[in-house]
């Protein structure tokens, strides 16, 4: 059936497709056969929704494969287009930087809605997903987008665990601040980046904008990593930053690179019955936290603040064991739950060690502290000086 759409034969049972991406793409030929799903989508038929996406690739026709699955009153839909060399061929002609690292491209769709969604109801996942390979160094690693339906700002984002990294695997996203790896804040870093440290890619995003006049083309607008330095000690052997995060951004890379950094990452406090770098594994309590620059360069330290929510409802007197040693009391109920944890201090910038540090600890119980005296909720601020 030519020009057919996912609605024609679907939305008397599922309404809310009438707010999703299938109610838009038009499919000049189409096959189902059980659960198996095939189709050629026309863009100019389909007209916005898939134009953009069709000069970005070259295309005219895009044909499809995937599933289509109705169980317990549920439709999911997913495909996956088909033509692997023509979105690689595009993606490597069309946005630059990227071009030479990209080894895969592909669009999907996936859908999923059920009948007691109306018309007025978005469908639960609506997803129409551009995803890009790339090579970083020995790794490989996917970003994805929102296949974009129009001109101006779109962004290919991911995030990793795991992929280790040179800072020169990242310098062809750099444009000229590529050389001796400028784009990244050694210097600035201290302590945390001497010797030879250990890199990780923790995410990578690249935003594009997109004019169709008077010929269709992407410039870059920004990119933006963040690259992961674990096992970091910031107090004794109690307290690491695993990892500290530095994200750094990038605008204008090709023509006027110009670079912003931060810091912010995972705080991980150890058991005091088993710290030191083989307690990361299982720290009593991970927070994030940010960290300024000392600003002007000058000054002594790094400011550093974090907080906690306490999902595991660990108690009181075991974090402030862990931050002062066992056997530290200072005459709470045992019972008396963490509700949440906020952490202010610095750090030294020739040592990065915290040698002070100050904490608000919000706790909940309702356990009696004393035999006339019960509470709901109770505060406990802690100061500490170092030598």
């Amino acid at each position: 059936m030519a020009n057919w759409k996912f609605t024609d034969d679907y939305l008397s049972s599922y309404p809310a497709l009438e707010n999703s991406i299938l109610s838009l793409l038009v499919f000049s030929e189409h096959e189902i056969e059980g659960s198996n799903f095939t189709g050629t989508m026309d863009v100019n038929a389909t007209g916005v929704a898939l134009d953009t996406l069709g000069q970005l690739v070259g295309l005219q026709s895009i044909t499809v494969g995937g599933t289509i699955t109705e169980d317990n009153n549920t439709l999911t839909v997913t495909f996956q287009s088909n033509e692997s060399q023509s979105f690689l061929d595009g993606i490597k002609a069309n946005i630059p930087l990227i071009g030479n690292a990209v080894t895969q491209a592909s669009a999907s769709v996936r859908t999923v809605t059920d009948k007691s969604q109306t018309a007025e109801d978005d469908p639960t996942k609506d997803e129409f997903t551009l995803k890009v390979t790339l090579t970083i160094g020995s790794a490989s690693v996917d970003i994805t987008s929102s296949v974009p339906m129009n001109g101006g700002f779109f962004t290919l984002i991911g995030e990793f665990s795991g992929v280790g990294i040179q800072l020169s695997d990242l310098n062809f996203l750099m444009g000229s601040l590529a050389e001796g790896d400028a784009w990244f804040p050694s210097q600035q870093l201290g302590p945390y980046n001497e010797g030879s440290p250990s890199y990780g890619l923790l995410s990578l995003s690249v935003t594009g904008y997109i004019v169709f006049s008077p010929a269709f083309s992407i410039a870059i607008s920004s990119v933006t990593v963040m690259v992961g330095i674990s096992q970091l000690p910031i107090y004794e052997t109690k307290m690491y930053l695993d990892p500290l995060g530095v994200w750094v951004t990038v605008s204008d890379p090709i023509h006027n690179a110009q670079v912003a950094w931060g810091i912010s990452g995972e705080v991980k406090l150890l058991n005091y019955n088993n710290q030191g770098v083989t307690g990361l594994d299982n720290p009593d309590f991970t927070f994030n936290f940010d960290m300024g620059f000392p600003y002007p360069p000058s000054q002594p330290n790094f400011s550093f603040s974090g907080y906690l929510d306490n999902p595991d409802g660990k108690p009181v007197n075991l974090m402030l064991q862990d931050l002062l040693g066992a056997g530290t009391s200072v005459g709470l109920s045992s019972e008396l739950v963490i509700e949440s944890f906020e952490l202010d201090s610095t750090a030294n910038v020739t040592t990065g060690e915290i040698t002070d540090f100050s904490t608000s600890i919000e706790m909940s119980g309702g356990f009696g502290i004393l035999s006339t005296f019960d509470l709901e909720k109770i505060s406990i601020g802690v100061t500490y000086s170092g030598d």
